[in-house]
């Protein structure tokens, strides 16, 4: 039997879109099951998403027999794009347990999923950015391997992040407005998008994050913030020199999130950043969001007597 949810969106996104298969934005989004990107994960995240909306079976076999030969490591991931890699095949994991050939490997994939970082402490002193991405596959395998003490220590140290990092203007304190620090602004929206992930996971789970605030500070601040100067990068004042080219090329790679922010806070110029960018996919940071989150579920009828 299929999970019904598979960490960033559930089987009721899914059917969503089947029914509304010839309605944008679903249908642009839909030749994007079919492409073949050169990109292992890339390709992996795709076929298992073509396996779960369309119940193909050879899909999901060709993205089992990626996932197998991907080499996960023993012990501490690194880099920071490592560690986003690291989340993307967790995400893939998940689309997948219920492939009739998931059982075959079932304790492999079990180990890989145990080996996601999740030194959460030692990395927040130095290097924040590095900390929420850890964080992300911290939170996943919490998911995954049904482990509360990890989905837990996750939890918390989002909402430390938000208690003592964002800025009420929007930016990440310690991060952007450091003296020498460079490429603030893909720091920034990589930071975003690690709160937005870990938000949109822990919704799935039955934990409301996107609504966690200090007084009134969220990751909802910090997203509309990024959002603006993807805009305005002339005006960004934590770097110089960024470019409109930058910023579009930064959300073409890894603004895939920004579908799961709109659909939980509509954005003003959101018509604008879809026109330029749908269908957005991003392997390591949500995957094809426009076809998951891409339309908003409709609204439940109250009922009344009178």
């Amino acid at each position: 039997m299929k999970p019904s949810s598979y960490l960033l969106f559930a089987a009721s996104d899914l059917q969503l879109a089947r029914d509304n298969h010839d309605r944008e934005p679903i249908r642009s989004a839909l030749p994007r099951l079919d492409s073949q990107p050169e990109d292992t994960l890339a390709l992996a995240q795709l076929q298992a998403l073509r396996f779960l909306f369309y119940d193909d079976a050879d899909s999901g076999r060709l993205a089992l027999e990626l996932l197998r030969a991907h080499d996960f490591g023993a012990g501490k991931v690194e880099g920071l794009a490592a560690i986003k890699r690291r989340f993307g095949w967790l995400q893939v994991m998940s689309q997948l347990r219920g492939h009739p050939d998931w059982h075959d490997s079932a304790e492999g994939y079990r180990a890989a999923i145990a080996a996601a970082p999740q030194q959460l402490e030692d990395s927040a002193a130095g290097d924040l950015l590095r900390a929420l991405w850890l964080a992300v596959v911290a939170l996943a395998a919490g998911i995954l391997l049904e482990d509360d003490a990890s989905f837990q220590s996750a939890v918390s140290f989002y909402r430390r992040v938000v208690d003592q990092h964002i800025h009420p203007e929007g930016f990440f304190k310690g991060m952007v407005d450091v003296d020498g620090a460079r490429k603030t602004y893909q720091a920034q929206f990589a930071a975003t998008g690690a709160l937005a992930l870990m938000s949109e996971m822990a919704r799935q789970a039955g934990e409301d994050l996107w609504s966690y605030n200090n007084r009134a500070v969220s990751a909802n601040t910090a997203a509309t913030y990024t959002f603006y100067y993807y805009f305005f990068p002339e005006s960004w004042r934590w770097e110089a020199g960024l470019t409109r080219e930058q910023t579009l090329a930064i959300m073409r790679r890894e603004g895939a999130y920004f579908e799961m922010v709109n659909r939980r806070s509509p954005l003003r110029g959101a018509d604008e950043l879809f026109a330029e960018q749908r269908p957005l996919f991003s392997a390591a940071a949500g995957g094809l969001t426009t076809l998951t989150h891409g339309l908003r579920p409709p609204a439940k009828k109250r009922w009344r007597l009178f």
